[in-house]
């Protein structure tokens, strides 16, 4: 109800205020009769102590009420007349009274009144300008939460690519542990058979030497023995200088063959350092791949991360969005509410 339907209305047609459990109006307007009757100005204080209860909210409006319809009351002469056999002095000065407390009731019920219309324009402009502010608040409230939901209706494909992305690297890395498990083992049995060779190769080198050192030994021998059959017989001479001649020839091809078995050895030694080599190059590069694969691995887990951290933060706005929103719409229904019940008070206390 508006401001200027409550002035157009008669006091009659006011709506009764709400009664509470304990004082009722009767109950205050009976006390603020008594009060004036003994001289006092009714106020709300002295019509609680009269009623010995009663809290401030509840007896200030029907003594308003009780002000607002105290001038119809007074043309009733039957309201406050005074027993029979009153003395004319006493009746004179209750009299007496009776218009002082009646013109200075008058005098601060009009006060009130126009302090009261003054404080509800400023009240009543004051919720204005929230109100206005509310809407603006709730109109920003609402384009933010629309650009949230396309925001987060964008990450949704992104974050399902993502995790597509993140499953296909790890398929990839997996295909990579594989391969770099199978690696592992050709490198093992290439290490293996590798090892197998150069121990054959090195019982072989030892086998000779061993052998040009007994070549070596038998023509020592040969050589001493010679030296000392030398003075025993000229004619065993040349036979034991062509076994010498013989043997000799026999250690040359021996060492040569020792040599040429060592040439290959060690040929064949290069060629397995230089296999070896390749492979520990191959390896290393398998692993800078597996290395620049978990990284990438773990960029796309972060994105996913952070994606997810995203959306949960936009749902937390959007959350908290709705629950300023509903505060704003209760705030403002409370405010529509006093501002009814106060136009109502201020429209009845106009027209008394």
């Amino acid at each position: 109800m508006k401001k200027e339907d409550l002035s157009d209305m008669n006091p009659d047609q006011l709506p009764e205020l709400p009664r509470s459990r304990g004082v009722q109006r009767q109950d205050v307007w009976d006390a603020a009769d008594a009060v004036l009757l003994q001289g006092d100005k009714p106020t709300i204080e002295r019509v609680r102590q009269h009623l010995g209860s009663g809290s401030p909210n509840t007896v200030g409006p029907h003594l308003e009420q009780w002000f607002k319809h105290l001038g119809r009351r007074i043309k009733d002469p039957g309201v406050f007349a005074a027993p029979h056999g009153v003395p004319d002095p006493v009746m004179q000065a209750a009299q007496h009274f009776w218009e002082t407390a009646l013109a200075q009731t008058r005098s601060d019920f009009d006060e009130r009144l126009q302090a009261g219309l003054k404080e509800a324009a400023s009240t009543v402009d004051a919720e204005k300008e929230r109100a206005e502010l509310a809407f603006a608040a709730a109109d920003t409230a609402t384009a933010r939460a629309a650009r949230l939901d396309e925001s987060l209706n964008e990450m949704g494909p992104l974050l399902s690519q993502a995790r597509e992305n993140l499953a296909a690297q790890q398929g990839r890395l997996e295909e990579v542990r594989g391969a770099w498990a199978l690696a592992t083992e050709r490198l093992k049995e290439a290490r293996e058979e590798m090892a197998k060779e150069v121990a054959d190769i090195r019982a072989q080198l030892l086998s000779a030497i061993d052998r040009a050192d007994a070549a070596d030994r038998r023509v020592a021998l040969e050589l001493d023995r010679e030296r000392t059959a030398r003075a025993r017989a000229e004619r065993q001479a040349e036979i034991l200088q062509k076994s010498l001649a013989a043997s000799q020839a026999a250690a040359l091809v021996a060492r040569e063959h020792a040599r040429q078995t060592q040439q290959t050895l060690g040929e064949r030694e290069d060629l397995l350092k230089v296999t070896l080599a390749t492979k520990v190059t191959e390896l290393n590069e398998e692993r800078q791949r597996i290395n620049d694969l978990r990284a990438e691995c773990a960029a796309k887990s972060l994105q996913v991360a952070e994606a997810h951290a995203q959306a949960k933060g936009l749902q937390g706005s959007l959350d908290r969005l709705s629950k300023l929103m509903e505060v704003d719409a209760k705030r403002r229904a409370q405010s529509e509410r006093r501002r009814v019940v106060k136009g109502s008070v201020t429209g009845a206390g106009k027209r008394a």
